[in-house]
């Protein structure tokens, strides 16, 4: 929405104690279960799940075009969210780790996801489709947010480091990350830790600036 210069209300939902207005609109929107964030509500109608709200907006609301015009671009963007949701579940994954052995055994899995994306984005700068920003950038935004934060402070892990080994992704990553919409649009960082602590991490690695 940022991207597209477009007034919005932005309300925090509770996930502890989410608002039974909020989870009625959840169900109007086919969500069954227990009702996830976000969930968008344009002219009437309730939009739900990230990718598909970040996909919404690329089509449907006005502003600077997010959504690629060629049929190529297209393609290559559902390559790279498919590559992508591999990321973010190793990523959990790694913040789940209950002893060293996993962290190490879950790191490799993780970095091997990231390679399959520096290889996607091949040749390619700043961005996926080139000079475009595209709601494919918007979905991976929060998550590269993450890995900068997380990482070190719960895995004793130098990002930075780690995207050293790569061709595309450090240019990327960064390019992302510099965004004014995504800078504009991130999460305190102690509020993310806080998040992710309660969510995800139980066992902090030696060395880690958690430990500290």
């Amino acid at each position: 929405m940022l991207e597209k210069n477009i007034q919005f209300d932005h309300r925090i939902i509770d996930l502890k104690a989410k608002p039974a207005e909020f989870v009625e609109k959840y169900k109007r929107a086919g969500g069954t279960g227990s009702a996830l964030v976000p969930l968008l509500e344009h002219g009437g109608q309730y939009v739900i799940e990230s990718s598909v709200v970040a996909r919404y907006i690329a089509q449907h609301v006005g502003g600077p075009e997010l959504y690629p015009r060629t049929a190529e671009d297209l393609e290559r963007i559902e390559r790279f969210l498919s590559c992508w949701t591999d990321v973010e579940t190793t990523y959990y994954d790694l913040l789940r780790a209950s002893s060293d052995a996993q962290v190490e055994e879950r790191r490799a899995v993780f970095v091997d996801r990231l390679a399959a994306v520096d290889e996607l984005l091949g040749a390619r700068a700043p961005f996926l489709l080139g000079e475009d920003f595209s709601f494919a950038e918007c979905i991976a935004g929060p998550w590269v947010q993450r890995f900068f934060v997380t990482l070190p402070y719960f895995r004793g892990i130098d990002f930075d480091g780690v995207l050293r080994a790569f061709y595309a992704l450090p240019g990327w990553m960064h390019a992302v990350r510099d965004r004014a919409s995504c800078q504009e649009s991130i999460c305190p960082e102690g509020e993310m830790l806080d998040a992710a602590k309660r969510y995800y991490v139980s066992y902090l690695s030696p060395g880690a600036t958690g430990v500290a």
